[in-house]
């Protein structure tokens, strides 16, 4: 029979160990220049502007025109204009052909993705650069993806 691992007899020990060393010891205050560089650290960190923390059950999945093809927006840089966003395709959804007006990297994260011969599936990852056009894109099962790119000039078929 084994012994289920936050039971085990040596971390019951090295847990009390450790609870008698921090008891034992002296706090010691930190010099005022330390606190002061901390504190700007977490000013400079709170500056993000929004705060970059969204959650799963936070915001919805927003539609974007073309049917079957929802965006939820993660992160928008105003210094670039890059956005971070999921992108959620039904099956069979088709997205036009258009021009990078950035750089875009895209990751699958379920599902797949397809332009031409090329298939892409989870776990797989693509970037394009700025001013390359992307053939229509499509999907057969569906997809989720990380994209993170600046706006895109739709080209007309």
């Amino acid at each position: 029979m084994s012994i289920p691992h936050d039971n085990r007899p040596e971390r019951v020990d090295h847990e009390e160990t450790a609870a008698l060393l921090a008891g034992a010891i002296k706090p010691v205050l930190p010099k005022p220049s330390l606190k002061a560089r901390v504190m700007t650290r977490i000013a400079q960190y709170e500056s993000l502007n929004p705060l970059a923390d969204v959650r799963p059950y936070d915001g919805e999945w927003i539609p974007t025109g073309v049917p079957g093809l929802e965006i939820r927006n993660l992160f928008h840089d105003r210094g670039t204009g890059r956005t971070t966003m999921l992108v959620r395709m039904q099956p069979g959804v088709r997205f036009p052909a258009h021009k990078h007006g950035d750089d875009e990297q895209c990751l699958v994260i379920e599902g797949d993705i397809r332009w031409g011969e090329l298939v892409y599936q989870k776990g797989d990852f693509v970037a394009m650069g700025k001013s390359t056009m992307h053939p229509e894109i499509y999907t057969e099962t569906g997809n989720v993806l990380l994209i993170i790119a600046g706006r895109n000039e739709f080209v007309k078929p």
